[in-house]
């Protein structure tokens, strides 16, 4: 019988960690601060941000919300980012942008001392060395859920589908490292046959954002399932896994939604409780 891994209550766990740092700051009288930037009304952006502000009331951080119309400049965003770097400890810049702006350009225009997301290059680019600050808030969700259900990780054949920045880099990089011992695959787009490597997976973490894209055929019995991915279809809101007869090859599964979701709003501000305790 699969075990489901819930989210909330790791999301509760980081959050208690990072209201003690941020009451620590505010005994010293200075305000955790947050700014965050979006650009147009993609509505799946507006409601992560307004998910960031929610959180940010309820752990007593001050939060900005600046608004942008969706026809700004490379530049006025670039500008703007630098401007607001100097006023916040962390900021964050809601992906995805419009068409004609650079989301690589204007996310190494963030400082990495206030780079909550943990996305810059040099952020990124850290988690190859032992001195990483930082971990983008997606990957460490995961990484959160499985420590906290105890999912071993060592020698264990771990495939990723997807090969953003957010999550399959960082995730592929941290499991495969000493503090975690995996075999990592990344499969994606141009993988000829994916079901090949998914059967193998004793972990199969899904960052595709293609709804129901993996039925129970794809994995081994036993499989831990963790989906990551979200998608939109006739205005309802699905994961990458396909969940009928799931139970009857899963040992572990996150569901979707309150799987892996409450986590990385919480992961975000456990970041930021580290930037304010360093910085």
């Amino acid at each position: 019988m699969e075990q489901i891994l819930y989210g909330a209550p790791v999301a509760k766990q980081l959050d208690e960690i990072s209201l003690k740092i941020f009451q620590e700051v505010k005994s010293n009288n200075k305000s955790p601060h947050m700014t965050a930037i979006t650009v147009g009304d993609n509505p799946a952006s507006l409601l992560y941000v307004s998910r960031k502000k929610e959180k940010a009331e309820e752990l007593g951080v001050e939060f900005n919300w600046i608004k942008l119309d969706k026809n700004t400049s490379q530049e006025k965003l670039k500008e703007l980012v630098e401007t607001e770097s100097k006023n916040t400890d962390g900021l964050i810049i809601q992906l995805p942008l419009p068409d004609h702006l650079s989301s690589e350009d204007v996310i190494n225009c963030i400082p990495p001392h206030v780079d909550v997301d943990g996305l810059t290059s040099y952020n990124l680019g850290s988690l190859f060395s032992n001195e990483y600050k930082l971990i983008p808030a997606t990957s460490l969700a995961v990484l959160e859920l499985l420590n906290f259900y105890q999912i071993k990780t060592e020698d264990k054949a771990i495939v990723i589908a997807g090969r953003s920045r957010l999550v399959s880099s960082p995730l592929a990089k941290i499991l495969s490292s000493k503090s975690y011992n995996a075999n990592v695959t990344v499969i994606h787009s141009k993988t000829s046959n994916q079901k090949q490597f998914i059967t193998q997976a004793d972990i199969f973490i899904s960052a595709v954002g293609s709804a129901k894209l993996y039925d129970s055929s794809y994995f081994k019995q036993g499989a831990t399932i963790i989906d990551i991915g979200i998608s939109s279809v006739d205005g309802k809101t699905y994961g990458d896994i396909d969940t009928q007869n799931i139970s009857e090859v899963a040992s572990y599964r996150s569901p979707f939604p309150g799987g892996v979701g409450p986590i990385t709003v919480s992961a975000l501000f456990f970041n930021l409780s580290r930037l304010v305790k360093t910085n």
